[in-house]
């Protein structure tokens, strides 16, 4: 199953720019992608499907070597190593800052912070996100019942 259009359905924005009209793909109001016509909508709501992270990372190697964390706001709740990255499945929100993807198991993990998303940046450059710790970010604790 697509957990993106299960999950987060894309919902069209329409923008008129001079004698164009811009069609928006958003997720909780955030850009995904945008066309310039409504049949290259259409094929891009098709075609969106969140990617693997490891996958997702490597295309980007300008952030290289990188560091991913999950974020809520101005709050560090986590680092994700990269031994890890395969099991997050990832959308890009185009218009947040630095690289900045929705990932339904971010928000799984971390189920007191809703607005949770990942953060990718060069390592070097975690310190000037200026991310404070978050108060509580504990997911869920597991136990084993007898």
């Amino acid at each position: 199953m697509n957990w993106l259009a299960h999950r987060w359905p894309i919902k069209k924005r329409t923008l008129p720019y001079g004698g164009w009209t811009i069609h928006i793909g958003e997720i909780d109001g955030q850009r995904v992608f945008q066309a310039n016509d409504a049949d290259e909508y259409d094929q891009k709501v098709k075609l969106q499907r969140p990617v693997c992270l490891a996958r997702f990372i490597a295309g980007y190697r300008a952030i290289h070597p990188a560091a991913v964390l999950v974020v809520a706001d101005t709050f560090r709740l986590g680092r994700i190593p990269p031994e890890l990255w395969c099991g997050y499945d990832v959308t890009h929100l185009v218009d947040m800052p630095a690289i900045t993807l929705l990932s339904a198991k971010a928000r799984a993990v971390f189920p007191n912070w809703p607005q949770a998303t990942i953060r990718a940046v060069r390592q070097e450059d975690v310190p000037g996100l200026n991310l404070v710790a978050a108060p509580d970010a504990r997911g869920p604790k597991l136990r084993a019942v007898a």
